[in-house]
């Protein structure tokens, strides 16, 4: 079990189960895989495939999840430090209400996949979202991203408007949006300094100090490590951070706009939780100003690992922007 202790901001239990379906079978359209999905096991009851490692190219491949369906997908992509999983209560869901494709995955360098070669980019998972969905049989999807794979599905319907049908954003972590906005100095130097001495610990060899360093005073808050993750979900963002320290290093990440989305004709949703830390909610308002065709969509007492701790209401929330 993917099981998320009592959190901080919403003061309940939620349960992330490790997720399997049925048989894939044909979807009532033309667009579907071309290769078949392992069968799950008959004592689980969700309608998604067993992970199955499916390749881009020649030399990736991406450890993929996948709920065959009607219409157009829908396509989760994940944060740092983290792997599919942080989607998948949120996708079960989902899967009740709508009968939309949804494919889950772990991107590049984390879990499952393909690990990092060489220095990665953020153009890197953009087109290898594209791939994936096109390998699904899919021209075309809903792309949902939180907190960096938020920052990738931005920058995936800036630059290949066709490819997304629409966007929902899980606070992005864009902090070059509060540059030389005086009313943010303070939010944004904190958030700074804090992710200097993570990264520093890191390189360091201080896997776990960094990890937490980064996880409570740069990303889901104090204590944060204790009581909205367990003993899963640790394991998993401590065998990630040679890739958040590689993201870390990809000088395509400070030339992140969001004013190119204004030429984006899709829809677009942005999430955010009323509890997240400050540097997140000065972003959320940024966006607000910048973005001229939005909706925003709170989600109560949550932070940003709402889709996690409030999954019930993350999901409605996307289901609100799908509808």
């Amino acid at each position: 079990m993917f099981k998320v202790k009592q959190s901080q901001h919403c003061g309940k239990k939620i349960y992330l189960a490790l997720l399997c379906g049925f048989l894939l079978q044909s979807p009532a359209f033309a667009a579907q895989p071309s290769f078949d999905f392992p069968t799950p096991t008959q004592q689980h009851s969700q309608p998604f495939s067993l992970l199955k490692s499916v390749a881009i190219d020649a030399q990736t491949q991406l450890a993929t999840r996948y709920k065959p369906g009607e219409g157009t997908p829908i396509v989760f992509v994940h944060g740092s430090w983290d792997d599919h999983h942080s989607w998948l209560a949120v996708a079960e869901q989902l899967a009740q209400q709508l009968k939309n494709p949804i494919i889950l995955y772990d991107r590049r360098g984390h879990s499952a996949s393909t690990p990092d070669q060489a220095q990665g980019t953020i153009t890197q998972d953009v087109k290898d979202a594209i791939a994936l969905t096109k390998a699904l049989g899919f021209e075309q999807a809903h792309f949902i991203g939180h907190s960096y794979g938020a920052n990738i599905v931005m920058q995936l319907a800036e630059q290949y408007p066709l490819v997304a049908k629409s966007i929902v954003l899980y606070e992005p972590p864009l902090f070059g949006l509060l540059k030389g906005k005086a009313q943010y100095q303070n939010n944004l130097q904190q958030v700074q300094t804090a992710m200097q001495s993570a990264k520093q610990s890191l390189e360091q060899g201080d896997i776990e100090k960094g990890s937490i360093e980064f996880i409570e005073q740069v990303a889901f808050g104090a204590n944060s490590w204790q009581n909205l993750f367990d003993e899963r979900a640790r394991a998993t963002m401590l065998a990630s951070y040679r890739t958040w320290l590689d993201q870390a290093n990809d000088p395509e990440r400070l030339n992140l706009k969001a004013e190119p989305l204004n030429q984006y004709s899709g829809r677009i949703s942005i999430l955010y939780g009323t509890d997240s830390i400050a540097a997140y909610q000065n972003i959320i308002t940024e966006l607000d100003h910048v973005l001229k065709q939005k909706k925003l969509l709170a989600i109560p007492g949550a932070g940003h690992g709402g889709l996690v701790s409030h999954s019930d209401q993350t999901t409605q929330a996307i289901v609100q922007h799908l509808r």
